[in-house]
């Protein structure tokens, strides 16, 4: 069991915000002990889906079932591609990001980029509040060192992704997303992040996908993704009403 105390909400969201990681291997006396004492405004919890006796726990302290965040990781193979699939990849590119992509990816965030995730999908935050921890998420990404890229469709901006690796061999596609003017064309089944993490050398990628977010499931799965393990994800608000 892991507490982290995740104090980067309170700038996002305006709330005293803990989030704690069960461990597969967790003695349930002890963790659910510690686990009563929490009070904060917000707290997550992240329980591994083999652990249904901490899951019904969990909910029993009043806490709601929000997503499961589903880990899955690519051994950086050569896939099989469709057609269609074939002729989008090899329209598309990447490139470093350069102030100007990355001044391009806050106004794409800022207008409402992402909504499949834990805090869009909550009825106690405003929308306006989805865009804003986004966007200081990529700069803390930033700051700490991640690698921002730009993929490109025939020239054109068209999303981007956003790399971390501890190693050199283990990559983690820490963020991305398509940009507005090519969303629901198809080309979000496109993945240059293979390509990318082979030419620097890394051996293996990884990354969260929400249960809210069949759609980019999906395309992991098409793209040759495998499910590593899965935590249903459970939320409390405390001394607040909906």
């Amino acid at each position: 069991m892991e507490i982290i105390d995740a104090v980067w909400e309170k700038r996002n969201l305006g709330v005293s915000a803990t989030e704690v990681q069960f461990d597969v291997n967790d003695i349930y006396e002890e963790v659910t002990d510690i686990f009563r004492k929490l009070t904060d405004e917000y707290v997550v919890a992240r329980v591994p889906s083999v652990r249904n006796d901490i899951s019904m726990f969990v909910q029993s302290m009043g806490y709601g079932y929000i997503e499961d965040m589903i880990h899955v990781e690519h051994d950086l193979h050569e896939i099989n591609m469709s057609a269609m699939h074939r002729r989008l990849y090899e329209a598309s590119s990447y490139r470093r990001m350069s102030t100007d992509d990355l001044n391009m990816l806050g106004r794409e965030i800022l207008n409402g980029m992402f909504s499949s995730d834990r805090i869009s999908n909550d009825p106690f935050f405003e929308d306006s509040l989805v865009a804003k921890r986004y966007y200081n998420w990529v700069k803390d990404l930033l700051d700490k060192g991640a690698i921002p890229y730009v993929i490109l469709y025939k020239n054109d901006p068209a999303g981007f992704i956003i790399l971390m690796t501890k190693d050199g061999r283990v990559y983690n596609s820490v963020l991305g997303g398509g940009y507005r003017k090519y969303r629901n064309t198809g080309l979000g089944i496109v993945q240059k992040e293979q390509e990318i993490v082979r030419e620097l050398g890394g051996k293996r990628l990884e990354t969260l996908v929400s249960s809210n977010n069949p759609g980019q499931l999906r395309a992991l799965e098409i793209n040759g993704y495998r499910t590593k393990n899965i935590n249903h994800i459970y939320v409390k608000h405390n001394g607040k009403q909906a």
